[in-house]
């Protein structure tokens, strides 16, 4: 019998991490799932896992072990494997609270598709909150989506799924599909906090090194916003959304300033969590 959710973890160097991941997938209330492991680094995460007594049968892994493809590919591959009626993606360093599954998927079924409010913390403390914690549920359409200044961790309804991933954002894929979701219908947004969201210069997409292809992916963005397809935006949507990415691309380069200057992320992510940026849904969410 197919599992009702189906959960997408890449790997990639996260054998420091990965225990702490999976025991949050572990506890979940909501236990009808199965977690598809994809290495990109050529690590046997399940033998990882094994050598650190965590055994589950519904714990598999995608028989490819790559190497270094990037952020979408090992998504794909992961999402080739989906038996569930839901897919959630999760990133090896992240923890989720036991109870996400269980108040997220019934808003999925309905909605389509749900985001979260991200718990931010690193090895020390909490840092904040990408939205206020009230447990109210709202919506974001596509401003909204283009002004959050955190990554997206949907759970999405098989149908509205899709492909997931496009390969053509490769460093921003989260952004452009939570975009496209909410131009067709605005995405169900709980703001309780479910997902830890782990603060790291080693984090692929918080590394100096990261956040310069995440400025190249905007760069492309912008160029099919304002040259190209527009991704079959609507002329209000597309204005909208060449504003936000504008935002992003500028926020991205001044945290490419900072990390050059200091090598750490969390400095700046507290200044945004804090509402230093103007604009962000961190701290604008009430």
């Amino acid at each position: 019998m197919a599992p009702t959710v189906s959960i997408i973890i890449p790997c990639y160097r996260a054998e420091p991490t990965i225990r702490e991941t999976i025991d949050g997938v572990l506890a979940q209330t909501l236990a009808d799932w199965e977690c598809i492991l994809v290495s990109d680094d050529g690590v046997s995460y399940l033998d990882v896992l094994a050598s650190q007594g965590v055994r589950d049968p519904r714990i598999v892994e995608h028989a490819e072990r790559t190497r270094a493809t990037g952020t979408v590919a090992p998504r794909n591959r992961g999402f080739s494997m989906v038996r569930g009626s839901y897919v959630a993606d999760l990133d090896a360093d992240d923890v989720w609270r036991p109870e996400r599954l269980e108040r997220l998927v019934p808003l999925a079924e309905r909605h389509g598709c749900v985001q979260d409010v991200l718990e931010c913390f690193d090895e020390n403390s909490v840092l904040g909150f990408s939205g206020t914690p009230d447990d109210a549920l709202g919506e974001l359409g596509v401003q909204d989506v283009v002004a959050f200044d955190f990554p997206f961790h949907l759970v999405v309804r098989r149908d509205r799924a899709g492909s997931l991933w496009s390969p053509h954002d490769s460093w921003v894929p989260d952004v452009i599909r939570t975009m496209l979701l909410a131009a067709d219908t605005p995405v169900a947004w709980l703001r309780a906090p479910l997902l830890r969201y782990r603060v790291s210069a080693t984090s692929m997409s918080q590394s100096l090194d990261g956040s310069r292809k995440i400025d190249v992916a905007y760069d492309d963005v912008l160029t099919r916003l304002n040259e190209g397809d527009s991704f079959g935006l609507s002329p209000q949507d597309r204005a909208m959304a060449r504003r936000g990415i504008e935002r992003k691309k500028a926020l991205n380069q001044r945290y490419m300033r900072e990390m050059e200057g200091v090598a750490a992320p969390q400095p700046f992510i507290a200044w945004v969590l804090s509402g230093g940026h103007s604009g962000s849904p961190a701290s604008q969410a009430g």
